[in-house]
């Protein structure tokens, strides 16, 4: 547990739509997969929320949200957290939204 772990967060693009925030890695809780929730939107827009999945965690088979995303499309849904400096880890998740591109 982080005491310092807020819950919540908030990151905006810059001119090219990339993004970037720190977190904690989700772990997993009763019946849910690891992942972190997100909701994406410009202003005045309605969001768009979803969830970021841990690619390859043991979990997301027997997550039931996970599983009602197609096989086929639920790479899209993962980022895949790998070791970066100092014992963090980094992961890349991109949003696509009506033609626009949001990359972190």
């Amino acid at each position: 547990m982080d005491p310092a772990f807020q819950g919540f967060g908030h990151a905006t693009t810059d001119a090219e739509g990339r993004y970037r925030f720190r977190t904690i890695r989700p772990v997993a809780y009763p019946g849910r997969a690891p992942h972190i929730h997100a909701a994406v939107f410009g202003a005045g827009e309605r969001p768009f929320v979803t969830q970021i999945y841990a690619a390859g965690d043991p979990g997301n088979a027997g997550d039931f949200l996970y599983q009602r995303v197609p096989a086929e499309l639920r790479a899209l849904v993962q980022a895949d957290f790998q070791p970066a400096a100092a014992g963090m880890l980094d992961a890349r998740f991109d949003f696509v939204l009506a033609g626009a591109l949001a990359t972190g």
